[in-house]
């Protein structure tokens, strides 16, 4: 199969269907690069200039589940990540009502664990990943890539943070997870992975190899990431990863 030669632009307008965008939270920046208010000027890079119509709900994910991925105690755990999830929707929530043009119920709010619950074939899926990851070396060297672009080092709970988020990832864009927001009430044609950053190449990758052979044309965005920090889409048909630089 032949790839793009990076082509990475801009989104101009979101399509004219009801969509979602997916702000995955890391816990790990929830104090600066996606802070409440951080979150609140993303909002901004597509509302009000790139909608279309008022059609578009906003679901925040918290990665509870991927930094369980820890040899900390899990009462800690609970205690450490609970106040802090709780605090940033919070602060979101009080952002949100001092902006009354916005629709408070297209915000929807919920952890990774609660998503997996909603993910058909998961546990599955994972299972076939990790199997991917020892016997496909080029999916093998990106994943030990983006380990090593977060300056972490390459032990099997960071291997498994990348696939579990890969394999998330790919089953939203794949619509084969269950999403609730009250807006849009199960009605989106489109959802759209937005991230202050640039995408995991494993990402990618498994977008171009699609290793369960899943398909969701209805939405646009089923192979794209969006880096809310350089407001560009990628677009994993339309990229070279060996000659990409992230």
């Amino acid at each position: 199969m032949t790839f793009g030669k990076n082509k990475i632009y801009d989104i101009n307008k979101l399509p004219a269907q009801p969509g979602i965008l997916i702000f995955p939270i890391s816990v790990s920046r929830i104090s600066n690069a996606q802070s409440a208010k951080a979150c609140w000027e993303y909002v901004k890079i597509f509302s009000p200039d790139k909608i279309v119509k008022p059609m578009v709900g906003l679901n925040i994910v918290y990665g509870d589940y991927l930094y369980f991925n820890s040899e900390e105690p899990a009462n800690i755990l609970k205690l450490k990540f609970g106040n802090t999830i709780l605090g940033h929707k919070n602060e979101f929530l009080k952002i949100l009502a001092k902006n009354p043009m916005y629709i408070d119920k297209a915000v929807s709010f919920s952890t990774w664990n609660q998503i997996l619950l909603e993910a058909k074939d998961f546990m599955r899926h994972i299972g076939e990943l990790k199997k991917l990851y020892t016997e496909d070396d080029i999916f093998k060297k990106y994943v030990e890539e983006d380990i090593r672009t977060y300056s972490k080092g390459l032990t099997e709970l960071n291997t498994d943070f990348i696939l579990e988020e890969t394999l998330m990832y790919y089953l939203i864009a794949k619509g084969k997870v269950v999403l609730r927001n009250d807006f849009v009430q199960g009605h989106h044609k489109w959802i759209l992975w937005c991230y202050p950053g640039k995408p995991l190449k494993s990402m990618l990758y498994i977008q171009q190899k699609n290793p369960f052979n899943l398909s969701n044309p209805e939405n646009t965005y089923e192979h794209s990431i969006y880096d809310l920090e350089e407001k560009k889409l990628y677009d994993a048909t339309k990229l070279d990863l060996e000659s990409l630089n992230l």
